[in-house]
Parts: C-alpha cells; structure tokens; sequence
C-alpha cells in the first residue's frame, strides 16, 4: 500500500504564488512606464536647422509646431505626413488628405513627407537623408509626451547631428494611458529586435523607392 504525501495543498499554492508574480510584475511595469514615458527628457527649445514633426501631423501636434516656427526656432518646418488610421474620424481623414499645414509660406520653407516604412523608423531615415542633403547639424522634433523616448531613440539611430525632443501633451485618461504604456513597450521591443537604422521585421518591409 502506497502513502501519499498532502500533495493536494501543495498544488492549490501554485496558483497563488503565480498570481502574486504577475501582479508584482504588472505593478513593476506599470511603475516603469510611469517613470519613463510620463517623464520623459526632453530640452528647452533652441534655435535649431530645422523643426521636425514626428506624424501623424495632428492639430494639437502642429499648434506646438506653429508656435515654435513663430518663435524663430528654425527656418525650414519638416512633416511627416503618414496615411490616415483606420479609427480617425472622417473629419480628421479629411484634414489629413487636405494637408493644409504643407502649404507654401513666406517666413518658412515648409517641407512634407511620406514617411517610408510609415513608421517613427521611416521618419529618421527621412531625417538622416535631409540632413545630409542640406548640412543640418541640429534638428529638434516635436512628439507626443509618451513617444519622446522611443522616438528619441529611433532617430539618434539615423541622425548623428544634435537632436533636440519638444513634448506636446494630450492629457490622455487613465485608459488612455494605459493604452499608450502598451503600444510603447511594444514599440521598445520591435526598436531593440531590429537596432540598426534601417533594419526591418520580416513581416515589415521598406515599400520599395
């Protein structure tokens, strides 16, 4: 006759202790993505070669822009300019296929782009092309508050000049900000699978010129 231990108690703790781990890791990523994406580096504005607007080329996004170029930060406005997503309302569709703030000024050369792939990779490669074309040594960008370092990171990999990051915030709800946390640390993973400038994902590759 065999005599089993009080194997039942022992299994019934597992799925405690499991949980307990994945509560300390949930809380451990949330303090992180707290730290790093809702105080994010960014620098005092500078006269820099060129403003560049990181897309899509929203309306809060381009108003940081605008009162910047007002403010004689550069003399050439860079934009990138990526398709409409599938969850923009028809009006934001519309002022994306517009593209009123790519229109010709007389204070500012205004310059917009597709970006190729249309991603924040696709935006620095553009960047490292204009800048070697046009001898930009400084450039400052302008994002969102959560995409700073991300972006910050994308373009150094292409750009070598001095980057400077301007922040605008969209005051995103808890929900929200949940979402960006997600959608960020995703964005961190595919940046660390493919670290060079142009590197790709398989699945992901540059349309071809």
């Amino acid at each position: 006759m065999t005599i089993q231990g009080p194997a039942g108690p022992k299994r019934r703790r597992w799925p405690a202790r499991l949980a307990v781990v994945l509560v300390l890791a949930f809380v451990a990523w949330l303090a992180v993505c707290w730290a790093v994406l809702e105080h994010p580096r960014t620098e005092e504005p500078a006269v820099s070669d060129a403003l560049l607007v990181l897309g899509p080329p929203d309306i809060q996004r381009m108003a940081t822009a605008q009162e910047l170029m007002e403010r004689g930060i550069a003399p050439v406005l860079v934009i990138a300019t990526p398709d409409a997503q599938p969850g923009d309302s028809p009006a934001m569709v519309q002022y994306y296929e517009d593209k009123d703030f790519c229109a010709p000024r007389t204070d500012y050369e205004v310059i917009c782009f597709k970006p190729n792939p249309s991603t924040t990779q696709g935006e620095a490669i553009e960047l490292r092309d204009l800048a070697a074309e046009r001898g930009w040594d400084t450039v400052t960008a302008v994002t969102f508050k959560q995409h700073v370092p991300r972006a910050r990171m994308i373009l150094k990999r292409c750009y070598g000049g001095e980057l400077r990051m301007a922040a605008t915030d969209y005051g995103f709800t808890p929900l929200g900000a949940l979402g960006q946390y997600v959608y960020q640390s995703a964005g961190f993973v595919k940046a660390w699978l493919t670290p060079g400038c142009e590197q790709q994902l398989p699945g992901n590759p540059k349309e071809l010129e």
